[in-house]
């Protein structure tokens, strides 16, 4: 047996640094994303999809969306949907009679019996309350999947906020999560282990590349891998700028780390390392450069200025040397002295400066 956890798809999501018209086209692909992961689901011969939380991206969503998502539930008609609602999707209401082989879980436990596996999952729409837990119950000599849309990386308003200890010795094998788009599973105790599936479509930078978790039911044990799934990628590709000496070095070097990163992709070059404090690196000329070969790009720059520190205090009439001699007088140790003297010229410099 076969199932599909995702969480976090965000359907008609954007991103908000681009177009209207190519906002527009995520649109619609993050739709299309839903049937190619239901497309998916029917070739692998997949009996069920966890769907846990934040299908949508807005609490309100168009009746156009409803119906796609909807029809393309009822027509995967040997395929079960379980759907616990999120805090992006917590109000959506489904007009009309749902497909039959759709089941979106109440704000109480309930649980449905699947022969191999036993899913159960709640909708927490009143976030702080976690009172349902007092009835998480699973029978010892049943392999059970628990679904639910929780944080439990930290305290979150927006959402509920779990204490995995809290779910210990309720004989779950694995905890299917949504919520936290980065990558992240852990034990609930002996017997069962928490998997948030991750980022299920929504269009970030980060560490969430899109996918979800494929799981096999075996010899009475769950094993599951992520499965990698998107049209574009949101690539960050590193420039370090250390030996880089004028703006056509920077620019060649550039095109070498793009040249295989994709058209069809969202690209984000960072420049990194210490650069002379004399270069100009162009920064709108090197965005504007790229900035049609890709679906989207942009340059963040997290490099340094290489300061000769000594070479500043020969200076006369000079602001860096008197900026210098005033911190080479303070109390400052000896390495917050010469942190301080980066900073104070990198400013001087209309640099963007971290404090």
């Amino acid at each position: 047996m076969k199932l599909v956890h995702i969480s976090d798809l965000h359907l008609e999501g954007g991103f908000n640094r681009l177009s209207s018209d190519k906002n527009r086209l995520l649109r619609d692909e993050s739709l299309q994303h839903f049937s190619d992961i239901i497309a998916f689901a029917r070739k692998n011969g997949v009996s069920a999809v966890l769907i846990c939380g934040d299908l949508f991206d807005k609490l309100s969503v168009r009746k156009s969306t409803l119906k796609y998502v909807l029809d393309a539930i009822r027509e995967a008609s040997e395929i079960k949907f379980f759907y616990c609602l999120g805090n992006h999707d917590h109000q959506t209401s489904f007009e009309g009679e749902l497909p039959e082989n759709l089941v979106i879980f109440p704000v109480e436990f309930v649980k449905y019996d699947l022969g191999e596996v036993v899913i159960g999952g709640v909708s927490v729409l009143k976030y702080s309350n976690s009172d349902f837990l007092k009835d998480v119950r699973f029978d010892k000599n049943r392999l059970n999947i628990f679904m639910l849309h929780a944080n439990l990386a930290s305290k979150s308003g927006d959402v509920l906020n779990l204490d995995i200890r809290d779910l210990k010795n309720r004989n779950i094998d694995y905890l299917a999560l949504g919520h936290i788009h980065t990558r992240l599973n852990g034990k609930i105790d002996e017997r069962g282990e928490w998997v948030y599936a991750g980022n299920g479509g929504e269009y970030s930078f980060g560490d969430h590349q899109q996918g979800f978790v494929l799981l096999e039911v075996h010899d009475d044990k769950i094993s599951w891998q992520r499965v990698d799934f998107a049209k574009r990628k949101f690539l960050e590709i590193e420039l370090p700028l250390d030996g880089i000496e004028n703006f056509s070095q920077l620019e060649r070097e550039a095109e070498e780390r793009l040249k295989n990163a994709g058209s069809q992709n969202f690209v984000r070059l960072v420049l990194s390392g210490e650069c002379d404090e004399q270069l100009d690196k162009r920064l709108p000329l090197l965005t504007e450069k790229f900035s049609d070969k890709f679906f989207y790009f942009e340059v963040l720059d997290k490099s340094k200025i290489k300061i000769d520190i000594e070479k500043c205090k020969l200076e006369k009439l000079s602001l860096k040397a008197e900026l210098i001699g005033l911190i080479a007088a303070s109390q400052l140790s000896e390495n917050q002295k010469e942190e301080a003297i980066k900073i104070g010229i990198a400013a001087l410099r209309g640099e963007e400066v971290e404090v």
